[in-house]
Formats: C-alpha cells, structure tokens, sequence
C-alpha cells in the first residue's frame, strides 16, 4: 500500500510538473508541448505496462486457479451465425445459353437493262436559208466625220453600204503620234464615238491624259488593217 501511494504521489508530481512548464510557453510552445508529451507517453507505455505485473507479483494474496473437472466444458458452445434451417439448399437455375442469331441473307441485286427506243419517221431537213448575213468588207467606207479636242472624242461613220470589221485599225493623232487601237465591227450608217479615254458610252482608248491638241492642228488620220491611211479630219 504504501508503495502504491508512492507511485500516486510520483505520477501527481509528475503532473504538476507538466502543467507548471505548459504555462510557461509562449504561444509556439503551447502548440508543440501536447504533441511533445504525446511523443514521451508513447516511449513511456512499454514501461507502465511492464509495471503492472510487478505489482501483481508483489501482492501477498494470489487468486486461487479454477479446478477443471473432465466432464465439465469450458465456455459455452458456440451458436452460428446464419441458421439456414434443416432444409436443403437450392441452388440458382441454370439458364440455357443463348442461341446464335440467324443470318441474314442479302437480296439479290438486279441490274435493270436500260431499252433503247429507236425512234421511227423521217427526220425534217432544216431549212435553207434564203438570205445569208452580211459580209464584213474591208474596204474605206468609214470617215472621220467629227473631233471634239475639248472633250477628247473623235466620231466615226460607216458611210457604205456593208458593215466593216474594225480589227486591226487604228486612229492617230498626228501632232503627238499617240495610236489608240479599234476593234469591233460598224454597221452601215453607224457612228461610233472613239474616246482618248473613258467615255459613258463607244469606243475608249484608255489613255490617262489628253491626246488632242487645243492649241494648235492636230488632224486626226484613220488607218485601216494593212497600213493604209482611210480617212483625215480636218
């Protein structure tokens, strides 16, 4: 008894020891002393646990052993878990395995031979025609019939009787040698205005600047396919 109180009074030391150092940590310290103390009563649980039957051993009074007769059984027999009862057990059907899917047949493909219908009768002649088109001469029926230096055109005529393929003609200005190339083809009687550079309506000849001359003559020559000179105004 008096070595049991010994132990008490050591472990209540022990305690009071502990709580006096834990209130003189900061605030880090109150934070890390559990997990300290942790640490020592784990290396001190082997130690507590040997203690134990020491003091068992040094106890005046042992506990006398039970007397196990032959046709007593220790401990009480044991009841299963699951009681399933008396009967048999069944198991699950067995199902039959499946059978395999029919296969299927693919449709014979027919192939539709196209009838050529020949057409029967007589086939219609087309018709001959009385009064062919026109055919373009070349010859010198087209003349200069006006130049406008202010606005930059020069108006041709068909003055015969045919039209004239323009191919391959040109129309100069002879003081500053500009050659403005025509092409198309002028009915008889037609005009066609030429203009040196855009115009809403006619023949441009696409210079960026005034060709004809305001100041001083500036004829105007026409010049067919093969060179030669048709026309001149004025």
């Amino acid at each position: 008894m008096i070595e049991n109180k010994s132990f008490a009074e050591q472990i209540s030391s022990f305690l009071s020891g502990l709580r006096t150092a834990y209130s003189q940590q900061g605030r880090l310290g109150k934070i890390l002393f559990p997990g300290l103390l942790l640490l020592v009563f784990c290396f001190l649980c082997p130690l507590l646990v040997s203690l134990f039957p020491l003091t068992a051993r040094n106890s005046s009074t042992a506990l006398p052993s039970p007397s196990v007769f032959p046709s007593v059984a220790i401990g009480a027999t044991p009841t299963p878990l699951f009681n399933f009862g008396s009967g048999t057990f069944t198991p699950f059907p067995t199902f039959p395995a499946p059978s395999a899917l029919p296969t299927l047949t693919s449709l014979p493909t027919e192939t539709e031979t196209p009838t050529q219908t020949v057409p029967t009768g007589t086939a219609t002649p087309l018709p001959t025609l009385t009064n062919p088109p026109p055919t373009v001469a070349n010859n010198g029926s087209v003349v200069i019939v006006t130049v406008n230096k202010t606005m930059e055109y020069v108006d041709l005529q068909n003055a015969g009787n045919g039209p004239v393929d323009l191919s391959g003609w040109r129309l100069i200005s002879v003081t500053g040698r500009q050659s403005c190339p025509l092409r198309g083809v002028i009915g008889p009687n037609e005009i066609l205005r030429v203009w040196s550079g855009k115009g809403d309506s006619g023949l441009s000849c696409g210079f960026a600047f005034n060709i004809w001359n305001d100041n001083q003559a500036d004829p105007a020559v026409l010049m067919d396919a093969q060179g030669k000179e048709v026309s001149r105004y004025p």
